[in-house]
């Protein structure tokens, strides 16, 4: 049986109201929701790191390969699922592919992961998507699109759902689109496009997936899909005769905005978070066609979940105070003046602690350090070291706060925070409220942009607390 074993989720903290951005160009809105913001050191990288390591901090065994999908990733040339495999510190024979083009990427990476391990080139799979998609001031798609990740691992053992078939459906229909010269995602948003590509192209897919296994729309518990607008999803379940308000699994587009490649997957986790043994799910995503997969859930489809819950996500927030805030943390507004270049001789001699988060312990007397050390700041034992993977839960030692650091807000804390298990570093914090940062305050490490320098990103671990 191949399938899924285990799914997380990832959120960014911050929300911007669709009141607020309307209020802000003088228009009306009917839209009471809000759209996920990532903050000015998240990427579509970055969140698919974050939900990716959720992942494999609860597997027993690293996955033979890792699939990164996203429409928005930040190089348009640079294999991300590789760097995606180190920060997640996976050995180097790990397969990495990337996948992209549309917000059906992120289903079609966990179809191929389901065909890879069917023919028998690895064992699991780990698949990690993310997307933070910019859209135009003043356009339609500011409150359409929102941020976030979602990671789903496929293998063999310890499945929670049967990845039981699958349908596609291609062909060009434009709806959304971003083209090589321009940072901005464009759409035609509208009744034309939801009925005659979303919804057609949907319920083709739909419909010949549930031909081919011989049920009915009443034998589906849950569908679970991409909607790039709400009422979409709506008219896509009348469509295929499924009852909206039973059958429909959690709408992510009214609830954070379209998160793209993440989309499916964040709904699909949604469903599987609520499901009981024995239930048949479909999740599908639309783009320039569908892809549609069918589901069967296990015995063990309570133990699916590795980390916070998606009712979680849609709780821990922070609204932005401003419109203002909103396109500053968007880099609307923002001096970029370079940071230090961070050359690949640099990068590579320093790989193992800095992406890796290496540190080393003394096998003499068990002191772990941050940066790795040969000799031992406990016992002065020289040369007894062994390096280690450090873990990303700990707690502030101390504090302070700088308000001269060149940075797009401030005060910016920087933290002493020791970890579990050993180790002390010297870290930023981030994804803070006023009050949040003190002494003795859980928090995780994450994986976040630092600066630009010599036109490239250059990324490194902050504190945030837990949430």
């Amino acid at each position: 049986m191949v399938g899924i074993a285990k799914h997380s989720a990832y959120v960014p903290r911050l929300r911007m109201s669709r009141t607020e951005i309307a209020r802000a160009w003088g228009r009306a809105s009917s839209d009471e929701g809000e759209v996920a913001v990532a903050k000015y050191d998240e990427d579509a990288f970055t969140l698919a790191v974050e939900a990716a390591l959720t992942c494999i901090e609860s597997m027993p065994q690293p996955p033979g390969a890792l699939l990164f999908a996203s429409t928005s990733a930040p190089y348009f040339e640079k294999q991300l699922s590789a760097f995606v495999a180190t920060v997640c510190d996976l050995p180097r024979k790990t397969l990495c592919c990337d996948f992209g083009g549309s917000a059906r990427a992120g289903l079609q990476a966990l179809v191929a992961a389901d065909a890879m391990i069917k023919s028998g080139r690895v064992d699991s799979c780990l698949v990690a998507a993310g997307d933070s998609r910019p859209a135009l001031p003043e356009s339609e798609g500011e409150g359409v699109l929102g941020d976030a990740a979602a990671a789903f691992v496929v293998a063999r053992d310890q499945v929670v759902a049967e990845l039981v078939g699958s349908a596609s459906v291609s062909e060009e229909f434009t709806y959304f689109w971003r083209t090589a010269a321009s940072p901005f995602v464009s759409g035609y948003l509208g009744k034309f496009s939801q009925t005659h590509g979303y919804v057609r192209d949907m319920a083709e897919a739909i419909n010949a997936l549930l031909a081919e296994a011989g049920l009915k729309p009443k034998d589906i518990a849950k569908l679970a899909c991409h909607a790039p607008e709400p009422r979409a999803a709506v008219d896509l379940a009348r469509k295929l005769g499924l009852d909206p308000k039973e059958q429909l699994g959690p709408l992510v587009t009214s609830a954070i905005g379209s998160a793209g490649t993440a989309e499916c997957l964040l709904a699909l986790g949604a469903v599987l978070d609520e499901a009981e043994p024995g239930q048949w799910i479909l999740a599908a995503a639309f783009g320039e066609g569908a892809d549609a997969i069918l589901l069967r859930t296990t015995a063990l489809v309570a133990e699916g979940r590795a980390g916070n819950p998606w009712k979680h996500w849609l709780d821990a927030k922070q609204h932005l105070p401003s419109y203002q805030k909103y396109l500053k943390y968007r880099g609307m507004f923002r001096d970029n003046e370079g940071g230090e270049v961070i050359t690949n001789v640099l990068e590579h001699k320093e790989l193992a602690q800095n992406v890796r988060l290496h540190g080393s312990r003394c096998k003499s007397c068990g002191m772990v350090q941050y940066p790795m050390a040969q000799v031992c700041i406990s016992c002065r034992m020289a040369g007894n070291t062994e390096e280690v993977r450090l873990s990303r839960a700990g707690t502030i030692f101390t504090y302070t706060m700088d308000y001269l650091i060149p940075n797009v807000e401030h005060p910016l804390p920087m933290a002493v925070v020791d970890l579990e298990g050993g180790g002390r570093l010297y870290l930023q914090v981030t994804d803070f409220a006023e009050g949040e940062v003190d002494v003795g305050r859980p928090v995780t490490l994450t994986f976040r942009r630092l600066h630009e320098g010599g036109g490239n990103y250059n990324y490194f671990w902050k504190a945030r607390p837990v949430r």
